[in-house]
C-alpha cells in the first residue's frame, strides 16, 4: 500500500483510541457531529374535533340552507291535517274481522261417547263418569261428582268446564240437574277431612262415594286423571283428561265444579276480605296477599302453604 493509505489508516486509528478515551458527553458531540443534520419534522395537523369548533365560536349549520315546502292553507287559514296511509278500522269491524278469522280454525274435537259405546258393546249398560274439583285451591271443600249420562241425550255446549265460560257451566248445570234421566251424585270433602287425611286421599274418598250415591249401580265407571279409587278398582278405569275426551266425564266435571263454585261464593260472603268469589280459593297473588295481611280464615287448608307455617298450621314451629 502506499503511504497516503497507511497515513490515513493510521489517523483514523488514533481518532479511535482518543474516542475511546474520552467522556461520554464528549462521545456523544462526536457523534453527532459526524452525522448529516436530519431536516426539521413536517407540522402535522390533526382532525378538529366538534368542541374545538364551538370553542372557536363556529355555527355548524350557519352555511346550510333547506328549502323546506310550505303546506298551503285552506279559505279558514288552517294548515290542512296529515292524511294517514293507514286505513283505521271501528272498534265492531276489528272484533267481525277477530271472529271471522277465529271461525277459519280448526275446532278442537270435543267430548265424544266413543268411551262409553266402548262400554255398553262389552255388556256394560250403566256407564258413570267421575270428575273432580278443588284438589288445588289453599281454601274450601274438594268436590267430586259422578253422572250416567243418557245415550239418546245431546247437549252441545257441554265439554271439559275449565274449558267452558261460567255462563255455559252454569247453563248446563241447571239443564242436568232439570233433567231426571241424567243419574248424578255429588259428593263434598270439607277443609277438615282434607286437613287430616290429606288432598289427594280427600279426592279418592269422594270419588268413590260419588259413585256409591249414584240411585242406580254402575256397570263400569270412567275417571278422570290417571288413578283408581282404591273401592273401585274391580269396575274403573282411569283416562288422563277424560273430561275433554268421553261426554259423562265431562258432564261430571260441570257438576263438580258449579257446585264447588257457588260453595265458594258462600264462603266470601262470610269473608269478603280474601276475594273467593273471584279466586276460589286458589293461589293467586290477590288471595296470597289477603292470607299474609289478614291470616288465614277458618275455611283454609292447614296443611298447605303458606298456612301451614302459620300459627294453627301443620308445620308451625312457634318461631
Amino acid at each position: 500500500p502506499c503511504m497516503a493509505c497507511v497515513g490515513s489508516r493510521v489517523s483514523v486509528l488514533a481518532s479511535r483510541l482518543a474516542y475511546l478515551g474520552a467522556s461520554p458527553s464528549l462521545r456523544a458531540l462526536a457523534r453527532s457531529a459526524g452525522r448529516p443534520a436530519m431536516p426539521p419534522k413536517a407540522k402535522t395537523t390533526t382532525q378538529q374535533g366538534l368542541g374545538a369548533f364551538l370553542k372557536k365560536g363556529i355555527k355548524m349549520v350557519d352555511h346550510i340552507k333547506v328549502d323546506v315546502p310550505v303546506a298551503a292553507k285552506d279559505a279558514e287559514g288552517k294548515s290542512p291535517t296529515r292524511a294517514s296511509g293507514r286505513k283505521r278500522t271501528t272498534k265492531a269491524e276489528a272484533d267481525a274481522k277477530r271472529a271471522e278469522k277465529e271461525a277459519k280454525k280448526p275446532k278442537k274435537a270435543g267430548p265424544s261417547r266413543e268411551h262409553e259405546r266402548r262400554c255398553w258393546d262389552a255388556g256394560k249398560a250403566v256407564v258413570c263418569g267421575v270428575d273432580e274439583a278443588g284438589r288445588g285451591p289453599l281454601a274450601g271443600p274438594v268436590v267430586a261428582a259422578a253422572c250416567v249420562f243418557p245415550e239418546d241425550l245431546v247437549i252441545d255446549a257441554i265439554n271439559d268446564s275449565k274449558q267452558m265460560t261460567e255462563e255455559d257451566r252454569e247453563a248446563v248445570f241447571e239443564e242436568l240437574m232439570a233433567d231426571d234421566r241424567v243419574l248424578k251424585s255429588v259428593c263434598v270433602i270439607d277443609h277438615e277431612r282434607i286437613d287430616e287425611i290429606n288432598i289427594l286421599e280427600a279426592t279418592m274418598e269422594a270419588m268413590a262415594r260419588s259413585v256409591e250415591g249414584l240411585s242406580t249401580k254402575a256397570d263400569w265407571v270412567l275417571i278422570d286423571g290417571n288413578r283408581v279409587p282404591p273401592p273401585l278398582a274391580d269396575r274403573a278405569e282411569a283416562i288422563v283428561k277424560g273430561d275433554a275426551k268421553s261426554v259423562c266425564i265431562a258432564a261430571a266435571s260441570v257438576l263438580a265444579k258449579v257446585t264447588r263454585d257457588r260453595m265458594m261464593v258462600e264462603i266470601a260472603e262470610k269473608h269478603p276480605e280474601y276475594g273467593f268469589e273471584a279466586h276460589k280459593g286458589y293461589g293467586v297473588k290477590a288471595h296470597m296477599d289477603a292470607i299474609h295481611k289478614h291470616g288465614p280464615c277458618p275455611y283454609h287448608r292447614r296443611t298447605f302453604a303458606p298456612m301451614k307455617y302459620m300459627p294453627g298450621g301443620s308445620a308451625y314451629d312457634g318461631a
